[in-house]
């Protein structure tokens, strides 16, 4: 992110409720952009679910509130300038339980 001139810091918040090894919630405030760092604070909810044959469910609720412009992003809705938000996310959380390897390096994307 650095290479494409993202700041050192493109996110903050604090964590306000920890339920191991149900439940997170936190505080979202991007900061890396001067319009989403207008709007303020979002709330951020995991929630994971064990499932049959050692699965897990996980579940992200990002309360974007008004938040219109972080709206737009996290959804994937500005891919060309923002990666693809929580779609882009999830997909190299998982290619990366399941692999091993991260989405920028893994078979199909190296160069």
């Amino acid at each position: 992110m650095r290479l494409a001139g993202a700041p050192d810091v493109g996110v903050e918040g604090e964590i306000i409720e920890v339920d191991p090894p149900r439940r997170l919630v936190q505080t979202f405030h991007m900061v890396m952009d001067e319009r989403m760092a207008a709007e303020g604070f979002t709330r951020l909810t995991y929630e994971i679910e064990e499932g049959k044959g050692g699965v897990s469910k996980l579940t992200v609720i990002h309360d974007l509130d008004g938040a219109p412009v972080l709206s737009v992003l996290m959804p994937g809705g500005m891919e060309d300038r923002a990666g693809g938000g929580w779609s882009w996310i999830l997909s190299g959380l998982k290619t990366l339980l399941e692999t091993g390897t991260s989405l920028e390096t893994g078979p199909t994307n190296q160069r």
